[in-house]
């Protein structure tokens, strides 16, 4: 089905009807029950990194990655992306997926229904203006479900995407201790949330240092670390 995002004669969006949505996926455990083929829960993880790209972290997440052929799905901020392009190519070059985060991370219920839906709907715009891309994934700020981010997100073919499982990596929990204890949890299936960009009381440091370790012991217990669109 093709759906036009409403708009006023002079271009604006306009608030869109009600749509029933489905639930943002969680786990690839998730998709199975979703009933989509070729994926594999019992083998893979997704790792996930928000708020970048970040010009001093994200290059050393992409390194550590590549030295240990991992993949994973960074949700990108609109506004980081008109700063730094060339991030978002290297990060596609290496093989990685790209979300949509919104543009400026401000909290969805702290804004006005349209403003939430042209924080969605800038950010793909953007993106697909420097990549060519149109996002297939779309994570809230702070995971807040707002309805006008959701339904934006729907009509423009876009799945929201939470987590199963945080490692935490900001604030006054987000300490290299606290970090690599979270990682020895994770399991096969699990959606991991982590951090690449450095705003706010995010710790990416300490992800950066506990992730070369974690990497390791995924490949010493047969998983892969894929990316959202290798599963999907």
């Amino acid at each position: 089905m093709n759906f036009l995002l409403p708009k006023s004669k002079r271009g604006e969006l306009q608030p869109l009807p009600h749509l029933l949505l489905p639930p943002p996926i969680r786990t690839i455990s998730h998709l199975n029950k979703l009933g989509i083929p070729n994926v594999h829960a019992r083998y893979s993880i997704c790792l996930t990194f928000d708020d970048g790209p970040d010009p001093i972290y994200t290059p050393k997440i992409l390194e550590v990655l590549a030295n240990h052929n991992a993949k994973a799905t960074f949700f990108v901020l609109g506004e980081a992306v008109e700063q730094f392009p060339g991030l978002v190519y290297e990060i596609l070059k290496a093989g990685h997926g790209i979300g949509n985060h919104t543009y400026s991370h401000s909290h969805p219920w702290m804004m006005s229904p349209l403003r939430a839906q042209q924080e969605v709907s800038k950010t793909n715009s953007i993106i697909k203006s420097i990549t060519g891309i149109t996002p297939r994934w779309f994570r809230p700020p702070f995971g807040r479900l707002r309805a006008a981010m959701r339904r934006q997100a729907h009509l423009e073919g876009m799945t929201t995407v939470l987590w199963s499982r945080s490692v935490i990596d900001w604030g006054m929990l987000g300490t290299k201790a606290g970090i690599a204890r979270r990682l020895e949890t994770i399991e096969p299936g699990d959606i991991v949330l982590m951090h690449d960009g450095k705003r706010e009381a995010n710790n990416p440091e300490f992800t950066i240092e506990c992730l070369p370790t974690f990497l390791q012991s995924l490949g010493e217990k047969a998983l892969g670390a894929c990316t959202l669109d290798e599963v999907f």
